[in-house]
Order: structure tokens, then C-alpha cells, then sequence
């Protein structure tokens, strides 16, 4: 089974999306994007995964959809191993999750293997209506408790349309570059 789980880096970065946000679920399609990799070796991965028990398909009309499978036995040993190698972006987006209004975050700069061995400050956007009260608390807790700065821009959802709709330099930059999402999905930006 282990050779099964970690044998490739698709499979990894599947297993560290589905177990740091196990309550949503995706389609073949949606993943391919959202990791940047071939439709078939998603497949492959998700096959794979699939057989060890680790996630749960459910057809819905055309699409195939997959979720974390929480009653597999080693559910909570492997997402503890994600939590601990994914512990900053992990971290945040908890944090972020408590914070109303808050529709999509992502980290963005940095390769998601440097987030937790970097130690310099952190570049966060944030698309939504936050409670701005709670979110700067919130802010100061995570960059107590991290011990990193965390640069944070926030764009209600018209400002981030607009701006992307009219190629703000800056904007297309941080979307083309490498980014980890926390909280929402690709799909919603």
C-alpha cells in the first residue's frame, strides 16, 4: 500500500489536496487543472487511490467526482502526515475558514514545498468580503503563532473581476505564476 501512495508526485499532490480539504470533493477535469498535470496520469493517480480505500467516487451524470474517503482506516494517520508537511499553508487556511466572507485565498510566490522550510514572509491574497476585524486578528495570531510575515491583499469579488477582466500587470502575474489555494478553488478566481 505505501508504494501505492507515494510512488509519485501526481499521487502526492492528490493526497495533499484531498486530505488538507476533505470536505469538498472534484472531478478529473477540475484536478487536472487545479495540479497542472496530464488528465491521464490524474486518472492513473485516482485509480490508484481509489483501490487502497483511500477515496470515494460517486458519479454524478457525466462526472465522475472524489472525495476524501473519511472512514478508511488510515485516514487520520495520513492526513496528520499532511498536516505536518503542509503545516504553514495547513495552518493558514484553518484560520482563514474561521474568518466570515472570505471566498477564495491563496498563497502565491512560492513552490508549496518552500512554504514550510522558508522562513521569510509569506504573500497572501484574499477575494471576498471579509469581516476586516476578524480577518486582521487573525493575521496577527497566524504571524504570532508562524513566526512569518504575511503580506496580505484583499479584493472584494468586483475589484479582483475587474482587474483580471482588464489584465492588471500585477494580478496576471500572481495568476500565472505558482499559487497554493486555501481556501475556495481555482474555479472560483
Amino acid at each position: 500500500m505505501l508504494r501505492r501512495l507515494f510512488s509519485s508526485q501526481t499521487r502526492v499532490d492528490l493526497l495533499v489536496l484531498f486530505l488538507s480539504r476533505p470536505e469538498e470533493r472534484f472531478y478529473v477535469r477540475e484536478l487536472a487543472r487545479q495540479l497542472r498535470r496530464d488528465i491521464s496520469g490524474i486518472k492513473r493517480e485516482l485509480d490508484n487511490l481509489e483501490r487502497a480505500g483511500i477515496l470515494h467516487r460517486v458519479k454524478v451524470g457525466n462526472l465522475r467526482y472524489y472525495s476524501a474517503n473519511l472512514q478508511s482506516p488510515v485516514y487520520s494517520e495520513l492526513k496528520a502526515i499532511v498536516d505536518k508537511t503542509r503545516a504553514v499553508p495547513g495552518t493558514i487556511a484553518a484560520a482563514l475558514r474561521k474568518v466570515e466572507g472570505v471566498v477564495v485565498a491563496f498563497l502565491y510566490g512560492a513552490k508549496a514545498d518552500a512554504l514550510a522550510t522558508d522562513a521569510g514572509a509569506l504573500d497572501l491574497i484574499i477575494v471576498g468580503p471579509p469581516d476586516l476585524a476578524a480577518l486582521n486578528q487573525t493575521m496577527a495570531d497566524l504571524e504570532r503563532r508562524l513566526g512569518r510575515e504575511i503580506n496580505l491583499l484583499v479584493f472584494d469579488r468586483a475589484e479582483f473581476a475587474r482587474r483580471r477582466e482588464e489584465g492588471d500587470p500585477f494580478l496576471t502575474e500572481v495568476l500565472q505564476g505558482d499559487r497554493v489555494v486555501l481556501v475556495g478553488s481555482d474555479n472560483a478566481l
